[in-house]
């Protein structure tokens, strides 16, 4: 990160790093939402499938939706946001780092 957001020079340069933290951080959010959301109803599912009796009717529309969303973790565009996700957070940690030094100054 340090060869694409070098230390900052400049009142104008820190108002672009300033920028494109803002665009990221939102695209950054989205995505832990999205996969939050995704966690949080596989872990919901799990402790309901621990309270239903297995041979009960509904116990089998529960392990499909677990299943399938265990599945959906799996697959390369989750793979690929999750990667997404950890790219983001490192860059907006280094730009804000950057920002940080230069108000020091």
């Amino acid at each position: 990160w340090h060869s694409l957001y070098p230390p900052i020079s400049s009142d104008g340069a820190r108002q672009k790093y300033k920028q494109e933290f803002d665009t990221d951080l939102k695209r950054y959010k989205q995505l832990c939402a999205e996969m939050d959301g995704v966690n949080d109803r596989i872990n919901q599912l799990s402790k309901q499938l621990d309270s239903i009796s297995e041979d009960s009717p509904q116990y089998q529309d529960v392990a499909e939706e677990y299943n399938r969303l265990k599945d959906l973790k799996r697959s390369p565009d989750y793979q690929s946001k999750k990667l997404e996700t950890k790219t983001l957070r490192n860059k907006l940690f280094h730009i804000k780092r950057m920002v940080s030094d230069y108000d020091k100054v």
